[in-house]
């Protein structure tokens, strides 16, 4: 697997107490970027590229259950520095040979009040800086108990970003990345990484986290305070409307309203009505005649004056005309308007979905640190215990500050992956990326054998490795047992007639009690993969559950798909049968909504994918523009056939699971490029783009290049270099946006020509439109 490795070892200063604030730096191989460390007042780092500040000096600190904080009391005691050149070779993704470069200061921290010793461990990437905490017997105890991990991101002003607003600790990640500004977080607000920012027209930077193994994911948030305001008891539908009032300090900034769910989130039709602020003098102010600063449901979107349904506000059969439609998990975010001194209103599940449904209501305040542009890191966590528990020695995941001069060199970026373990798994002959049909956006959790046979006939026509059978073929918890008509090793050989292999879908909640046997018994069948799904967590225990799932599934030769997951931490380095994940607002999301629009898939290469491969789930043949489209099964994608073609290309996945059902495919104009589409590449390089605007990407297979492009709700062209190729002469299959895509959707046009390395490319994209082409060498 290592074609090279150099290792040097440099300046080690040991048992060396020093007397003066010290500061340390570690710079990346070409010079760009620089990390330092100082211990003058608290331990704080700072990183640059080009000079140019990314994070101004940020405090680090660590607070135990007990109570102690670490951090401010440490002083550094000793440094070692180290530098690595390595060439690895990936099973499957975006390139078949990564190189490993960095150059690595590891600090010896001691806090000369508890005597605690802690190692703090920077590396200097070309693209990016990372930092992490080790723990060994001179902490002190033989057992880690840590509350928060409370890592600041000081940033250069109130910056342009794409945060992705999370509900709780309890999520699916599947979020938007609007863009927006610092400021626009406040305190009590969570945001999940990958969270990308503009800090200047020629630097960018992306905060996330690598190697997430044995310890709590980690999130973002404001620095500040949320103060509660109000919260109600569980309140169910049928229920008479309640009501509250709430006196509100003077000092707040904003007023947060949080829709929680109780019994899970379906028919949460919630209802906030006669929302009112009143002031010192009695003047009252409708927050329908405001707007929220920020607004975010798990269904739907926000209506005013109107149930999340449309129809009249309405609560036991009461009606109201002023209010807000909504739905859990959700959060609503009022600016607190000058001279407030309390709320009132009333709240419930709205009579629409009858006696179904059922939530609870928090108000708080938020309280922002005066002046602050800075986020802290929070740990995940599902009570108020511990967030991480851990023997010793130890190592925290590692916290990654990805910078480009560009915004394309953050997609280009090998940093995540390279800050993980190398591979664990001896023989991987048996992981291959792949393309698959899937039944279960099209055709939902009704299946039968015919049905799933024509899939399997789909991808065996189409070239696909792979079919998907969704949820519904086993009943309850029992995933060991098909339900009666439906039979998986008869499926299984006769897929294997057609040169197709077989995925499965199972709950987590049902494969963890069963899962050694499961895999055995998936394995006996023929199965090659699973999906798993609504784990919905990444506290310590989930995190090392996915872990776990691994190590048996590549002990049976199964590949995985983690949905309901986490975000992306690069850890299918070291476990290569992770072939995708989702913790995506993706096509699923257009079975409810339309926000899965041209603009987020133009963003997702520039914020989710930063963390790794994700399962969209793209190749809808129902496209439609704004005009046109409508949620429904099976869905309708916003924006033009040749954009959805292109999204199979652009965004990084393993297992490319195919949205349509195969009438919607066969005899269909752009099929052409799906046929015998790689989901594994030697060489991948995003050639232009902006975040949330457009993006042009190519990658090679063999002497054949695939290139995809798709732009927003603006009409572009693009002129793409072309000397990526060899020397010689290609053909272009070009798919484009066809005469009539601004009206219709579905039109694409097909052309073939000639290019060399000198020549220059130019697309023209449709509003919504894309382009999609395979350049075959001559």
């Amino acid at each position: 697997m290592i074609l090279r490795n150099l290792f040097v070892t440099g300046l080690l200063l040991t048992g060396c107490s020093l007397a003066i604030a010290e500061e340390v730096a570690v710079q990346s191989p070409d010079g760009g970027v620089v990390m330092a460390v100082n211990d003058d007042d608290g331990l704080s780092y700072s990183v640059s590229l080009d000079g140019k500040n990314v994070i101004l000096d940020s405090e680090l600190a660590l607070e135990l259950a007990n109570g102690t904080e670490l951090g401010r009391g440490f002083s550094i005691s000793s440094i070692l520095r180290t530098s690595s050149n390595s060439y690895w070779n990936p099973v499957q993704g975006k390139k078949t040979t990564v190189q490993d470069h960095y150059n690595q200061l590891e600090i010896k921290l001691s806090d000369g009040d508890s005597q605690k010793v802690v190692y703090l461990v920077c590396r200097a990437y070309d693209d990016g800086a990372a930092f992490r905490y080790r723990f060994d017997s001179s902490f002190g105890s033989n057992e880690l108990n840590l509350k928060e991990e409370k890592d600041q991101f000081v940033f250069t002003g109130d910056n342009t970003c794409w945060p992705a607003f999370l509900n709780s600790y309890k999520t699916e990640h599947q979020a938007l990345y609007p863009k927006s500004t610092l400021s626009a977080i406040s305190p009590g607000d969570l945001v999940g990484p990958p969270f990308t920012m503009k800090v200047a027209d020629d630097l960018y930077c992306c905060i996330t986290e690598a190697a997430l193994k044995d310890w709590a994911g980690m999130y973002l948030t404001r620095n500040g305070k949320v103060d509660m305001l109000y919260e109600s008891k569980k309140i169910d539908g049928g229920q008479d409307a309640v009501k509250f009032f709430a006196k509100i300090p003077a000092e707040a900034q904003k007023i947060q309203f949080e829709i929680d769910s109780v019994d899970g989130n379906s028919f949460d039709h919630v209802d906030i009505v006669n929302l009112k602020f009143i002031d010192t003098e009695g003047k009252v102010t409708w927050l329908t005649d405001l707007e929220p600063t920020y607004a975010r449901q798990d269904w739907s979107s926000l209506k005013k004056n109107k149930s999340v349904d449309g129809n009249t506000l309405t609560i036991a059969e009461k009606q109201y005309s002023r209010g807000f439609g909504s739905h859990s998990n959700g959060t609503i975010v009022f600016d607190k308007p000058e001279g407030v001194a309390a709320i009132s209103g009333s709240f419930g599940i709205d009579s629409e979905v009858g006696e179904k449904g059922s939530a609870k209501l928090k108000i708080s305040t938020l309280t922002s640190k005066n002046g602050s542009n800075s986020l802290v890191s929070s740990l995940s966590r599902i009570d108020d215990n511990p967030t991480v528990k851990v023997q010793l020695p130890a190592l925290s995941p590692w916290r990654v500050i990805m910078v480009g001069r560009k915004a394309v060199d953050l997609v280009n970026s090998d940093i995540v992956k390279n800050l993980n373990e190398p591979c664990k798994v001896a023989d991987t002959s048996w992981i291959k990326a792949g393309v698959s049909s899937w039944n279960w956006l099209s055709c939902g959790n009704y299946m039968d054998m015919p049905l799933l046979k024509g899939f399997v006939d789909l991808s065996s026509a189409m070239g696909w490795d792979y079919v998907l059978v969704d949820d519904g073929w086993y009943s309850g918890w029992d995933c060991l047992h098909p339900i009666e008509g439906l039979n998986i090793p008869e499926l299984v050989e006769y897929a294997k007639t057609k040169n197709v292999k077989v995925w499965v879908w199972v709950h987590w909640y049902a494969l963890d009690p069963v899962l050694d046997e499961a895999m055995a018994l998936y394995k006996q069948w023929g199965v090659v993969g699973i999906k798993t799904d609504f784990m919905s967590r990444d506290d310590q225990w989930m995190v090392n559950w996915y872990h776990k799932v691994l190590a048996s599934a590549a002990k049976n030769h199964i590949m995985v798909n983690y949905h309901g997951c986490y975000k992306a931490t690069g850890i299918n380095r070291t476990w290569p049968n992770l072939m995708t994940r989702e913790a995506i607002y993706g096509n699923e999301q257009n079975l409810g909504t339309g926000h899965n629009d041209p603009v987020h898939k133009a963003t997702l290469p520039f914020t989710r994918m930063l963390g790794g491969t994700m399962d969209h789930t793209p190749g809808s043949f129902l496209n439609a523009n704004r005009d046109t489209f409508r949620p429904q099964r099976p869905v309708m994608t916003l924006g033009t056939r040749a954009q959805e073609l292109a999204i199979c290309l652009i965004y990084d996945s393993g297992l490319i699971s195919m949205a349509d059902k195969p009438e919607n495919y066969y005899g269909q104009a752009g099929l052409d490029y799906l046929k015998n589409l790689p989901a594994t590449w030697d060489d991948t390089i995003v050639l232009d783009g902006q975040i949330g605007e457009y993006i042009a990407t190519v990658r090679k297979t063999g002497d054949s290049w695939y290139l995809g492009a798709m732009t927003d709700w603006n009409a572009r062209s693009l002129y793409l270099d072309l000397s990526f190729l060899d020397a010689g002469e290609y053909e272009v299959t070009m798919f484009a946006d066809g005469p009539d895509a601004d009206n219709n959707a579905c039109d694409i046009q097909k052309s073939t020509f000639t290019v060399t390395a000198s020549d220059k490319l130019n697309i023209n994209m449709v509003s919504g439109g894309g382009a999609a082409a395979i350049i075959r060498k001559k």
